[in-house]
């Protein structure tokens, strides 16, 4: 930006008074909004009386700031009156002055003047009762929205914009009571992301795929910082403050659509989240799960409630009750949230529980294979296997979803060992050994060459049966591996018996006797 010189004592009060007086707060949040964004291309200072600047919007727009008589104020803007541009003109000028132009915005949203700076960086903000803002949780989300409720709406390639958002909400309660100030940001993080499923939902539906990775890549530090943040919570020792603030926390959810179709995140995690938590308190408990049954019988969600008490049976050790409950829903909605319940009965070895949850999921996952519960499940059949090698049953899960489940089960069972159910599953789908890892062949080919050969067979008597040259030279190919693996194995009878076996059967092939021949398999 350009050179400037600060204006004139006494002046710049007078100037955000009369911003304050003419032009009106959603056009305050606008400029607030162009400044934040680097909006403002230059300010100067002229005779210490006068801001000259320009702001880069649909056009480039030159802004004069009259602080002497501010009704002679100008912008070439098509406004009639005064404008967002003369705001962010004037942050942009407090900025570059070495003033606070958070504490300005924040005098502009809260009262106060230049003698009595109201600390909101500090959570000091005063309210119509004159409360600081730390004191009154349940103005948290309000004022959010009041600031940064339309800032979705600039992120139509990237989330990029709420980055910034969340972290000027952060600076808000920096300097906060450090448990209020957790429970603060996790408010700040709710919001922000609530701010994504309103940039996600409005994409078309042509790039929404796209959005939805990319944006979930963007929030998941967020979502996880909040879910670390619940973790830490204390229910049984919380002030009337914080305890205000988590019944700001649980009204949001209870307020929220949480059947919402085509939603970025999943909500019911988040809430889940902070109820792990909550639910030693009894008096909490009690008066949520009686919420929720009501909410429940009244028919008021298809899939929310029963998994909300679904999840409190869970944490009862009732999981019969809970894996009941969601039977009774979509499985393709409620699906995470059983693999969530049987990954922590996994985890606690409580196999009798965890089998009610695997069973649960793989009945589902018979009619709702796309479901995006079957990775998880595949991967939990693998890891019960490992920790509990005498129960048959999770590998028959495995090899229930075959095809599909070829690529775990292969690994599971090279890692495993167990070699010749590998191989019988290569022969099984048909697998070429030239299609295999080349160091997964190595490694068999040195620990056990034997399991290699009815590989070797099958793909060579494919490769005769197309009846070509190209795969008869194939065969000859695979034949000269096979004869390694024989001489590995000190089988070289057997070797020289297979040959024959091979030029007698097909012994009107003289294509194949040529290659034979030239790839000196035979002499």
């Amino acid at each position: 930006m350009d050179t400037y010189f600060r204006l004139k004592d006494g002046l710049r009060k007078t100037m955000e008074q009369q911003l304050l007086v003419t032009i009106p707060l959603p056009l305050l949040e606008r400029g607030w909004d162009y400044y934040r964004r680097e909006k403002v291309l230059s300010v100067q200072v002229m005779d210490g009386s006068s801001i000259y600047g320009t702001v880069r919007d649909s056009e480039i727009y030159a802004v004069t700031l009259d602080a002497d008589e501010f009704g002679f104020s100008t912008c070439t803007c098509s406004s009639s009156s005064h404008c967002m541009h003369m705001a962010a003109v004037y942050y942009a000028y407090c900025d570059y002055a070495g003033e606070s132009a958070d504490e300005v915005h924040n005098r502009f949203l809260y009262g106060g003047d230049l003698a009595t700076v109201e600390k909101s960086a500090s959570g000091q903000d005063a309210h119509a009762d004159g409360s600081p803002l730390e004191e009154k949780p349940d103005r948290w989300l309000t004022e959010m929205d009041r600031q940064h409720g339309e800032v979705w709406r600039q992120c139509r390639h990237s989330l990029h914009p709420l980055q910034a958002v969340l972290s000027a909400i952060k600076g808000t309660s920096k300097d906060w009571n450090s448990d209020v100030k957790r429970l603060h940001w996790m408010h700040a993080v709710l919001f922000v992301v609530d701010q994504a499923e309103k940039a996600y939902a409005a994409t078309d539906s042509y790039s929404r795929y796209y959005y939805e990775m990319a944006f979930a890549r963007m929030t998941e530090p967020w979502v996880s910082h909040y879910q670390e943040m619940a973790a830490e919570l204390s229910p049984g020792q919380m002030t009337d403050i914080e305890n205000a603030a988590v019944d700001s926390l649980v009204g949001l959810f209870h307020g929220r659509d949480m059947d919402r179709e085509q939603q970025l995140h999943r909500w019911e995690s988040l809430y889940f989240s902070l109820w792990t938590k909550l639910v030693t308190v009894p008096q909490r408990r009690l008066a949520e799960e009686s919420w929720l049954k009501e909410a429940n019988e009244a028919g008021r969600s298809a899939f929310f409630y029963p998994m909300a008490l679904a999840f409190l049976a869970f944490i009862d050790l009732r999981d019969e009750e809970a894996v009941a409950l969601l039977r009774d829903t979509a499985f393709n909605r409620t699906s995470l949230l059983a693999c969530d319940c049987a990954m922590q009965r996994l985890g606690e070895g409580d196999w009798k529980r965890l089998e009610s949850w695997m069973g649960f999921i793989h009945s589902g996952l018979k009619i709702e294979r796309k479901s995006r519960s079957f990775g998880p499940f595949l991967s939990m059949c693998r890891l019960a296997d490992e920790r509990q090698p005498d129960n048959p049953q999770w590998q028959r899960y495995l090899i229930s979803f075959l095809p599909h489940s070829y690529s775990a089960l292969t690994e599971h069972w090279l890692g495993r060992q167990q070699y010749e159910q590998w191989a019988d599953l290569q022969m099984l789908i048909g697998i070429d050994p030239g299609e295999l890892d080349v160091q997964v062949l190595r490694e068999l080919s040195k620990a056990a060459p034997h399991v290699l050969m009815p590989l070797y067979h099958q793909a060579i008597d494919a490769a005769i049966r197309s009846r070509n040259r190209q795969g008869y030279k194939s065969a000859v190919k695979l034949m000269k591996k096979l004869e390694r693996l024989y001489k590995a194995e000190n089988q070289q009878e057997r070797w020289s018996r297979y040959i024959d076996g091979i030029v007698s059967k097909h012994q009107r092939l003289r294509a194949l006797q040529e290659e034979l021949w030239r790839g000196k398999i035979i002499t």
